[in-house]
């Protein structure tokens, strides 16, 4: 079991060893789960794991409870249904996040499932993008309804008009580039991350820190060479990027969507005009409901996609059905109501689903909302400090549940 591993970011082909058994990520490219993907990884869940699933901040399903001895056979269970990557390395690289309504969202300012894949096919092609860190992320958005706004990307593509991109480094914003052109510019970014980067910087933030720490608050070459003149950052955040062909486009951003994007405070569940959204209670849902939802997608003809928020929507390209679509998705078992208080509360797995955990996390946040009905948005249940996963010894913050002290974890109250 070489590629078995302990920490962050697991794979199917580099599973992470938990308190429960093996943690198996699978990737789906824009987040879409397809009703008869849904159904049969709810099987597999059954017949290689415990039977639960999470949701990841990345739109990842997660497979719980896998056995050191159904490993293999869940692997050539993912490889049949077209979801296993051809090797643990091109599996890694492939961190690509799009927005949920991609293809199905006319308000959008571009369809990014044609980019979305060129960028994943790019990556797992071209062996020099292997060596990025396991955490380094893209994302493309082409903003509408339900935009990726205050989702963090070490390479981002943001829609600014029909046809050109905001190119963005962590926070900062480079400049545009044209939608023809997109892929490229994101993948020349990231091969200078890689020249620039010291071993310990793993993500775009670490490396603009140092940079502008360098530059002592003058303005600095981000990029060199590539194709005409790379951006220029300056320490103050701002930045330009001179097109390769001159200028890049002109344009002003807009966002067309009435939907803001959840974040720590917003809250995403029910029906919407042309989705519905499925919450999973603290990120954890089972087989049985996997399923549910799938059927549910098929009756009426709609898909399944995943998001950051550990949402999983019921879209198609046309309003919604039935408001009774509201009460099948609630008698799963899945939050359906914004202001449902288990939305407010981020519990990680917890004893006895992580090894580090000290404290039923999820049962002691299932508590709170019985108890109390409602909870300070952002809440989080973790382990003993500095043993959950991201947990940092200079982040404040206690928590009480369950009779006793324990540290607020900083890796959920940031998801």
């Amino acid at each position: 079991m070489s590629g078995v591993r302990k920490g962050w970011c697991p794979g199917a082909l580099k599973p992470m060893r938990t308190g429960d058994g093996l943690l198996v990520r699978v990737r789906l490219t824009g987040g879409l789960l397809s009703p008869e993907l849904a159904v049969a990884l709810a099987q597999a869940a059954r017949d290689y794991g415990n039977g639960l699933f999470d949701l990841s901040a990345r739109a990842n399903l997660q497979l719980r409870g896998v056995g050191d001895e159904t490993l293999q056979p869940l692997l050539d269970r993912l490889s049949e249904l077209g979801v296993l990557d051809e090797s643990a390395a091109a599996e890694q690289v492939r961190n690509v996040l799009a927005g949920p309504l991609a293809g199905l969202d006319d308000t959008a300012l571009i369809d990014v499932g044609p980019l979305v894949r060129e960028l994943e096919a790019r990556l797992t092609r071209d062996e020099r993008f292997h060596v990025l860190p396991a955490k380094f992320g893209f994302l493309v958005d082409g903003r509408g309804a339900l935009s990726l706004d205050g989702v963090e990307a070490d390479v981002g593509l943001r829609a600014v008009s029909a046809q050109a991109f905001m190119l963005t480094a962590g926070a900062a914003d480079l400049g545009t580039v044209w939608r023809d052109e997109a892929v490229e510019a994101a993948l020349g970014l990231a091969e200078h991350f890689l020249s620039l980067r010291q071993p310990d910087e793993r993500r775009m933030r670490d490396l603009l820190k140092r940079l502008q720490r360098d530059a002592q608050g003058n303005p600095l070459p981000f990029l060199e060479g590539g194709r005409g003149k790379g951006p220029d950052v300056s320490v103050d955040g701002t930045a330009r990027f001179p097109h390769r062909h001159g200028h890049g486009p002109d344009v002003t951003r807009s966002i067309p969507g009435p939907i803001p994007s959840p974040g720590p405070e917003g809250r995403l569940a029910g029906r919407y005009d042309t989705f519905f959204a499925a919450a999973a209670p603290f990120g954890r849902l089972d087989a049985t409901q996997l399923e549910g939802l799938a059927c549910l997608a098929e009756a009426h003809e709609l898909q399944l996609r995943l998001t950051p928020w550990r949402v999983i929507l019921l879209a198609g390209h046309s309003a919604v059905p039935l408001p009774e679509l509201g009460d099948n998705v609630a008698s799963l078992g899945l939050v359906t109501d914004p202001t449902d208080p288990r939305l407010a509360i981020a519990a990680c797995p917890g004893s006895p689903s992580c090894l580090s955990g000290e404290a039923s996390a999820q049962v002691d946040a299932a508590r709170l909302r019985a108890g109390t009905g409602a909870a300070h948005p952002g809440r989080c249940f973790g382990a003993r400090f500095g043993l959950c996963q991201g947990m940092r010894p200079s982040d404040p913050g206690f928590d009480h549940a369950g009779g006793e002290s324990r540290p607020l974890c900083p890796c959920f109250r940031r998801r």
